[in-house]
C-alpha cells in the first residue's frame, strides 16, 4: 500500500452474513480501525490449535507490530443487500479517489473543509453493528413490512390508474365480488 500511486480502499464485504458465524470476539469497529491489534493473537491461538506454534506466534507478532506502527490499515463495511452501506461505500471510494474535492460547489473551499463537510459521511460502524449483527432479525422484519406495504400501495395506485377515481374503484371492487364484469368505453360520455 505504501509503494502505490494508487489509492487504495480496504472493503469488508458480506456484512449482512456475519451474523451466521457466531458471535465476534470485539465490536465490528476494532477489526474496521484494526488499532491494538495485540488482544486479537490470543483469540487467533483459541480459535485454531496450529496458530500455536512458536513459528506462528512470531509471524502474527510481526504482522501486528507492522499494521499497528504504520497505523494505514482500515475497513469500510459493505452490505450488498443495502442501499445505505452501498451509498457509503461509493462515497469513500470518491474520497479516496479525490472525486469529493473537485466540482464547482464551494469552490472556494480548502480541500479539508469539503473532507470534513457533513453529507459525506453514511453510516458509521456502529449503525452497520447494530443493523446486520446486534439486531438483524428485527431490521429484517422492518424491512419486511415496508415492503409489502409498498408492494400494496403500488398495487392500489395501479388499480386508480386504472379504474379512475375512488367511486368507481369502490363500484368495481362490489362488481367483481359479485361476478358481473365491467367494460367502459372510453368514447361514451
Amino acid at each position: 500500500m505504501l509503494q502505490l500511486d494508487l489509492p487504495h480502499l480496504n472493503v469488508l464485504t458480506k456484512i449482512d452474513k456475519i451474523a451466521s458465524y457466531g458471535p465476534l470476539p470485539f465490536d465490528l469497529e476494532f477489526y474496521t480501525e484494526a488499532q491494538d491489534l495485540s488482544d486479537i493473537t490470543v483469540h487467533l491461538l483459541e480459535e485454531n490449535p496450529m496458530m500455536r506454534h512458536p513459528k506462528f506466534e512470531g509471524l502474527n507478532n510481526a504482522v501486528v507490530e507492522l499494521v499497528e506502527d504504520f497505523g494505514l490499515v482500515a475497513f469500510e463495511t459493505l452490505a450488498v443487500e443495502d442501499k445505505k452501506s452501498m451509498m457509503t461505500l461509493l462515497q469513500a471510494i470518491d474520497r479516496a479517489g479525490g472525486y469529493a474535492f473537485g466540482g464547482a460547489e464551494g469552490a472556494n473551499d480548502t480541500v479539508w473543509q469539503v473532507a470534513v463537510r457533513d453529507g459525506l459521511r453514511g453510516m458509521s460502524v456502529r449503525d452497520v453493528q447494530e443493523r446486520w449483527i446486534d439486531r438483524k432479525e428485527e431490521y429484517d422484519e422492518l424491512e419486511r413490512r415496508k415492503m409489502e406495504e409498498e408492494m400494496k400501495a403500488r398495487e392500489e395506485s395501479e388499480a386508480m390508474n386504472e379504474y379512475g377515481d375512488d367511486e368507481d374503484l369502490e363500484m368495481q371492487r362490489g362488481v367483481s365480488e359479485s361476478g358481473i364484469k365491467v367494460v367502459r368505453n372510453p368514447g361514451a360520455a
